[in-house]
């Protein structure tokens, strides 16, 4: 496919629409990504190094917000993880989550665009000190889901919607 461009301005116009597209298409991957991630975060997987939430609370406080030039385009911490045997609060755990992950924002350069995966409760860190997997499995599984979609990615990126 050729383009034909008789001025400056038209050239300038076309990169101006890609790179808006491009930005576009890089929030919606991110979306679909952080959606992926919360999943595989919260996932009460059985094998030995993964962490046993009482209350619920720390896999509720799991969520991401996507940023992009400074503004959150997109955030979710919501969920309802049941508790095994002490009673848990949804509701204090999203607000816990959102609120570290906002901290985590607030510090980010504006001009670019990011992906935070937090689990917000203070006592995550602890959790995985213990040698628990809270959500540093997450990064690794987010790395090698990446390597493996390297290409699934260029197609949504040139995707027509």
């Amino acid at each position: 496919m050729a383009i034909k461009f008789t001025n400056k301005r038209d050239l300038d116009l076309e990169f101006e629409r890609f790179e808006a597209r491009y930005n576009e298409k890089a929030v919606e991957m991110l979306c679909w990504l952080g959606e992926k991630m919360v999943s595989y975060a919260r996932e009460d997987r059985s094998n030995a190094n993964h962490f046993q939430d009482q209350t619920g609370n720390l896999r509720n406080s799991i969520g991401y917000i996507v940023v992009f030039n400074g503004r959150v385009v997109q955030k979710a911490f919501n969920g309802n993880t049941p508790s095994r045997t002490k009673p848990g609060d949804p509701a204090k755990a999203h607000r816990e989550g959102l609120n570290y992950a906002q901290s985590i924002v607030s510090s980010l350069e504006k001009d670019k665009t990011y992906l935070v995966l937090t689990a917000g409760m203070d006592y995550a860190i602890a959790v995985e000190a213990k040698g628990y997997d809270v959500i540093t499995g997450t990064g690794n599984w987010v790395e090698s889901e990446a390597i493996a979609n390297m290409e699934k990615f260029k197609r949504f990126l040139l995707s027509k919607k």
